[in-house]
């Protein structure tokens, strides 16, 4: 079958089927649905499925919705899972999962437990661990698991396991703690907590945060037997839930008032994330003047004298460090993470233009004199050089008094730029990116990607590329991409970005536009990426022309590939292999009946690549065309039962009926 044969086959089959689902017919709704999907029209199968599912497919109602989450079109999804949900385990499943993503917990709840009433044995594993993650229902959650696990789900037993090893290791610590307090003994009573403070519990916090209402009992047990660095522990186990954090910090403060100078460290590490340089500077003095002078503090007064280029200071604090045992120390002693400080003071020091800008600072009076009797531009103008002068605390003042979305984002970047933990800053960055700045969305999307929250990341990414991003526009398309399943989504993503002037987007857009089969459009795009130094869309571009019937022009552009082919991209993951642009020429040649020049190329292929068809199906293209029909049928024969062209058996029982003649003859 040749490819135009091939195409007309196609043509036929998708008429077919789209008279059928036009008739109404049954099954053919999401038949045709899956036929555009596949063809990578998922914009055109989107109604289909949506028909489907109005006539109650839960799969397709399924399919809709996971396509629209993959958009991050959530309300959608949402509709979707919900119009089935009730009577389709994995419909509930979904929505269980989707309301879990955005922090419906109650809601997500509610559906495990329906989806497995209905039978899905995954609702009934996620459900059990939910229960034991949020209320602590051990008991509960380990006969439920049992029960999936019995229905062959895999998965429950090993949560099971982890979760009776959270309740051994509870009882445990209990016991242990028990002992100390019955003996009075404060520092025993900390000592029997240590394992909570291993990095190796991290997680159980994070996916279990039941745990953490047991792990602040036992510390405040600790607590209550005298031990005040025990009080501290249970702060910043309080500090993990944002709605908590003057409690958190009343119980530091406690513990720094009862003489554990850890405390003062802690209430300064806490001001510093959150940008408040003037508070955190006084508890990290507080914490580097203790007996027993705590090295972190001096090295964040060394930050925090950098950031303000009080140089002098930072210096000094870095240079106060006694902490001589560190593996990585350098500079008579100085740990690693310092001397680089003390290398970035000297290179500020080198640098003017990193340093405070003398005419600035002689207008500053004017500007706060205009700033105390004007407007909000006036005290805008004020912030902006309190900022530019480094004087960080009072240009945090000054913006937050300004109060505009502008003077707010301004903030944002500032502590930003000052260490300042990124996910507190998201009320810094939300007012401009609602009012309509692309950059602060694309800032907001970038906190949530560090974060690791993929649905937030996803919607400010969204968000930033709707208005105009073109770096988030790229992002989106490459996400959808990496999902896979809507290469239309990813493609119009990818051409909106490098009609912004990307040129890699260019590049993902054009081989797009290659894989199905709109060449014309392609041109544009690969040309726009070879001229940008992306050697591999010469491969695509040669594939496009070829396709479009100019010959001449795609064997240029193949050359030109096969040239270049060590600068292509690196293969994606492990079994992964470089494009090689050999095979689309060599074709081309065979096909121009150029066989002299075809032969070294093939012969190329068939030692590189033994096993795949492309080169034995080249090759006995190239034999037959030389009359060398024994060469032909061997090459043939090795690829009849694997390859799905019709196109070799054609050939193949064609050689064989000619040499057979030629047996008879002879």
């Amino acid at each position: 079958m040749t490819r135009g044969e091939a195409h007309e086959h196609i043509r036929d089959q998708e008429a077919e089927l789209a008279a059928a689902a036009e008739a109404g017919r049954d099954g053919a709704y999401r038949a045709y649905a899956t036929f555009l999907g596949e063809s990578g029209r998922m914009d055109q199968a989107l109604p289909w499925w949506a028909k489907a599912a109005e006539h109650g497919d839960a799969d397709a109602a399924r399919t809709l919705a996971i396509c629209h989450k993959d958009r991050w079109e959530f309300a959608e999804a949402e509709r979707w899972y919900r119009s089935a949900a009730d009577r389709d385990g994995g419909c509930a499943f979904g929505l269980a999962t989707l309301l879990k993503e955005s922090g419906d917990q109650d809601g997500a709840q509610e559906w495990y437990a329906r989806g497995a009433a209905l039978g899905h044995v995954q609702c009934l594993t996620n459900g059990a661990v939910l229960k034991a993650a949020r209320h602590g229902a051990f008991a509960e959650a380990q006969a439920q698991l049992d029960e999936a696990a019995e229905l062959g789900d895999r998965k429950a037993a090993s949560a099971r396991q982890v979760i009776e090893n959270i309740v051994d290791d509870l009882e445990l610590w209990e016991e242990r703690l028990a002992r100390a307090e019955a003996d009075g003994d404060a520092e025993a009573a900390f000592e029997a907590l240590s394992p909570l403070r291993d990095p190796e519990y991290a997680g159980m916090f994070t996916y279990y945060p039941s745990t953490i209402r047991a792990a602040e009992v036992l510390y405040a047990r600790a607590a209550a037997v005298g031990s005040h660095q025990a009080l501290v522990e249970q702060a910043l186990l309080v500090a993990r839930d944002s709605d908590r954090i003057e409690e958190a910090r009343a119980l530091a403060v406690r513990a720094h008032e009862l003489g554990y100078s850890g405390a003062a460290y802690v209430l300064g590490v806490w001001a510093f994330e959150r940008g408040d340089q003037r508070t955190a500077e006084h508890w990290f003095e507080t914490a580097a003047a203790a007996p027993d002078g705590h090295d972190y503090a001096r090295f964040y007064l060394g930050l925090i004298g950098i950031v303000q280029r009080r140089l002098d200071e930072a210096e000094r604090w870095l240079r106060l460090t006694d902490d001589a045992e560190d593996e990585n120390a350098q500079d008579g002693g100085l740990p690693k993470m310092f001397v680089e400080q003390l290398e970035e003071i000297a290179a500020i020091r080198a640098d003017p233009a990193r340093l405070p800008d003398p005419e600035l600072a002689a207008r500053l009076p004017d500007l706060r004199t205009a700033a105390e009797s004007g407007g909000v531009e006036e005290c805008f103008a004020y912030a902006d050089a309190l900022d530019r002068l480094y004087r960080l605390p009072d240009a945090a003042d000054w913006y937050r008094k300004t109060g505009t979305p502008r003077a707010l984002l301004k903030l944002g970047r500032m502590l930003q730029d000052c260490h300042a933990d990124e996910t507190l800053l998201v009320p810094y960055f939300g007012p401009a990116a609602e009012a309509g700045d692309a950059g602060a969305a694309y800032s907001i999307a970038g906190i949530h990607t560090h974060a690791k929250n993929e649905r937030a990341a996803g919607i400010w990414t969204l968000k930033a590329a709707e208005l105009g991003h073109v770096r988030a526009a790229w992002g989106v398309g490459w996400a959808s991409e990496e999902r896979g399943g809507d290469p239309q989504f990813a493609e119009r993503w990818y051409v909106r970005s490098a009609e912004g002037g990307l040129a890699r987007p260019a590049f993902l857009a054009g081989r797009s536009m290659v894989r199905w089969g709109r060449y014309a459009e392609a041109e544009r795009w690969l040309v726009k990426a070879w001229e940008n130094d992306i050697p591999e869309a010469a491969y695509h571009l040669g594939r496009a022309l070829r396709r479009l019937g100019r010959t001449s022009e795609a064997e240029q552009w193949l050359r030109r590939a096969v040239e270049r082919s060590g600068d292509f991209d690196p293969p994606r993951g492990p079994l992964g292999r470089r494009v090689d642009a050999r095979p689309e020429l060599a074709e081309l040649l065979v096909e121009a009946e150029r066989d002299e020049e075809a032969a070294p190329l093939v012969a190329d292929i068939l030692a590189e690549y033994p096993g795949p068809l492309a080169g034995h199906r080249l090759a006995g293209r190239l034999a037959r065309q030389r009359g060398d029909l024994a060469t032909a049928e061997q090459h043939f024969a090795q690829i009849e039962e694997r390859d799905s062209d019709p196109g070799t058996r054609m050939r193949l029982r064609e050689i064989r009926e000619l040499l057979a003649q030629v047996t008879h003859e002879h």
